[in-house]
Parts: structure tokens; sequence; C-alpha cells
């Protein structure tokens, strides 16, 4: 039997020595032998088949899901603007190129410019009133940048931009990312920017000023007084407002934010029990601590460890 060596077969099959070799170790060349560090193969051996880039037989059809929907450009197309949360894809400059339809929703835009370029998030001059100026420079210098819980503008850009301003008062809060797409060149092409609703409040004004002023005082002791300053009303009058919209008192619902909160960072198992109730300005011999037990049904060890893995 005559053989032919790596090299001749680099030549013959028009294949790369590297690819070769693997097809000698994984013992796909029937008839080669090995002498020493050389490898022998039967000149009539046919060009072994590479099941690594194999060629699908099935129909283009009913191939994997995944490779049509990257083949389908209109496809993600859709699936972007369908997204259940705002999205939005900028130029370098900040020029905005894409927004889906729940961001135009949550800005009440119900009739969108044809040029999208009129919004630009890198230059909007309210970034450092709305407190994100340093999150959104991060993201057009490249970071992958995260930034939680902050208060989307929905009245300026409502008045900004022409949308619905029939609608009640409401405010939401979201938490960002942002991140670059780079080209074949390595330099930024687009910035994207996801937005996760993380609370929500509609309803009378004043009302949700209570509620956003709770929801973010709720480590300090309830102050009845600051609260009824920030809403222009009286203790009382403001009290009985609250509880018609909202179902309970100002105080209540002050208790019941500083409880949820107890309960998510007692699954924190890096703190000790004194230290989540220390962490949410509770004292744990105290009332609502009892009332937490109450409401557990058990200790707070019980819950964390029924709460932990």
């Amino acid at each position: 039997m005559e053989y032919m060596t790596v090299s001749e077969a680099v030549e013959k099959w028009g294949v790369s020595r590297r690819a070769i070799t693997f097809h000698l170790m994984d013992g796909r060349i029937s008839g080669a032998v090995k002498k020493g560090n050389t490898w022998l193969i039967p000149k009539d051996t046919a060009k072994p088949e590479d099941k690594r880039r194999k060629k699908s037989s099935i129909p283009k059809e009913k191939e994997a899901p995944f490779q049509l929907l990257t083949e389908n450009k209109d496809l993600f197309v859709e699936m972007f603007k369908h997204f259940p949360y705002p999205v939005q894809i900028c130029d370098p400059e900040g020029a905005m190129l894409f927004a889906n339809d729940a961001f135009f929703s949550h800005i009440k835009l119900s009739n969108p410019p044809e040029d999208l370029r009129i919004f630009n998030t890198r230059y909007e001059p309210n970034l450092e009133k709305w407190g994100i100026k340093d999150f959104v420079e991060r993201a057009y210098q490249g970071e992958v940048a995260y930034i939680y819980d902050v208060k989307m503008p929905i009245r300026e850009a409502v008045s900004k931009y022409g949308g619905n301003t029939e609608f009640p008062p409401e405010s939401l809060f979201v938490d960002m990312a942002s991140f670059p797409i780079y080209d074949e060149n390595h330099q930024i092409a687009y910035v994207v920017g996801i937005f996760i609703p993380s609370r929500y409040y509609q309803g009378r004004e004043e009302v949700i000023k209570g509620k956003e002023y709770l929801d973010d005082h709720w480590k300090d002791e309830f102050d009845a007084d600051a609260l009824s300053s920030i809403v222009y009303m009286s203790k009382p009058h403001y009290t009985r407002l609250f509880k018609q919209h909202i179902g309970m008192t100002p105080h209540q619902y002050y208790q019941t934010v500083k409880l949820q909160k107890l309960k998510e960072l007692l699954s924190d198992s890096n703190l000790s029990i004194l230290q989540v109730f220390d962490e949410c300005g509770v004292d744990y011999n105290g009332k609502l601590a009892k009332k937490l037990k109450k409401e557990l049904g058990m200790t707070p060890s019980d819950y964390r460890a029924a709460m932990t893995p």
C-alpha cells in the first residue's frame, strides 16, 4: 500500500495541517498509521468529512429558531419594537436612532416624529438636574453603566416633545442600564439604553408626592410635619386624603414600607439579625419589631432560615 505524508495530504485535499491532524487523532482517516512522530496516510483514502462544519440537510424553514432569528433583521426590529420595557438606541453623539413603543408610551407621545434625532440623550441640558449626567456620559465613554430608582421626567418630556398633556398625575421610577455596541474597528457605533420600572404612582398629585417622600425616607423617623409641608396641607386634612386614596394613613403606609424592607434584608445572610434591624432604623424590642413577628408568624431568625437555602 502506498502512503502519503500529512504535508502531501494538505496539498491533495486542500485543507489545513491542523484539520488533518485533528482527523488523525480522532481516528477519522481509515488505514492511517503512525511511525514515530510521523503519520502515514493511504494515498487512495478519500478526503475525510469535517463534521464540525457539516451543513445541515434540514430545509431552511425547519432550521433552528435562533438561526432564523439572527438572519431575519426585520424580526429583530419587531422584537425590539414590542419589547415590554422602554428601549432606545442612539449614535455615538447621543442622537436617537430608534426607540420602541414602550419608550414613547412612557413619555405619552402617541405620534413620534419621523426623525428621532431631535431626541439627544447625551446633550440633553437637564441631565444634571435629573441626576443622571454621569451615568449617561459613562455609557458614551464605553462603559456598561447602571443606575437605580431614577425618576423619569415624564412631564418635562411631554412638554418638550408635544405628548398627550391630558393624563392624570403620575410618577415613574426606573432602573436604567446603558451599554455600547462596537463596530469592526472597535469604535462605538451605538449606545443602547434600557429602562425597567421600579416604582409607579398614579392618582392625586398630593398623594403621589406623599408616597414618594415616604418611600425615600423610610429609614428616617416618621415626620408628619415634613410630610404635610411638601404637599401644602394640614396634617389632619392630608391624612384623610391619603387614606381615602391609599386605604391607610401615611404612618401606616410608612410602617408597611419599613416592614417590607426588613423582610428583604432578612434574606441577606451577610447581615446579622441585629444589623438588619439597625440598618432599617428599627428597635429589635420595639413595637414595629413585634408587629413584624406577628405578621410573619415566626421570629426573624426562623423567617431567615425559611427564606435562605
